[in-house]
C-alpha cells in the first residue's frame, strides 16, 4: 500500500468514526447531524477508495484522480452555495486535489 493510501485511509477512518473533531477543527464550530452524515459518507468513500487503489495499477490511480478531482468541483461547487458550508467544503476541495495529485503521480 502506497502512503497516499495509507493516509487516504486514515483520513476515511477518521471521518467515519469521529467525524466532529475534524469538523470542529476546521470551523471552529460544532457539526451538524447532516454534516456528520455527510462526513461519515464521504469517510467510507475514502477508505473504499483506499482498499480499491492499494494494489492497483497506474490506470487505477489515474481513474482514482478523476474521482478525485470530481468530489474537488463538487465541493467547490457546495462551498460557493453559501456561508454555512464554505469552510468545511473548501477544506474537503483542496484535500481531495491533494488527493488528485498525488494519485496522478
Amino acid at each position: 500500500m502506497r502512503t497516499v493510501e495509507q493516509v487516504r485511509a486514515l483520513v476515511g477512518l477518521c471521518q467515519l468514526l469521529r467525524p466532529q473533531p475534524l469538523y470542529r477543527a476546521v470551523t471552529g464550530a460544532p457539526p451538524s447531524r447532516d454534516a456528520v452524515v455527510v462526513m461519515r459518507v464521504l469517510g467510507a468513500r475514502h477508505l473504499v477508495q483506499a482498499l480499491l487503489l492499494a494494489r492497483a495499477g497506474r490506470t487505477w490511480h489515474r481513474c482514482g484522480a478523476l474521482v478525485d478531482l470530481a468530489h474537488a468541483a463538487t465541493m467547490v461547487a457546495v462551498a460557493c452555495g453559501g456561508p454555512r458550508w464554505r469552510k468545511p467544503a473548501g477544506f474537503d476541495a483542496a484535500l481531495a486535489t491533494a488527493f488528485a495529485a498525488m494519485e496522478a503521480r
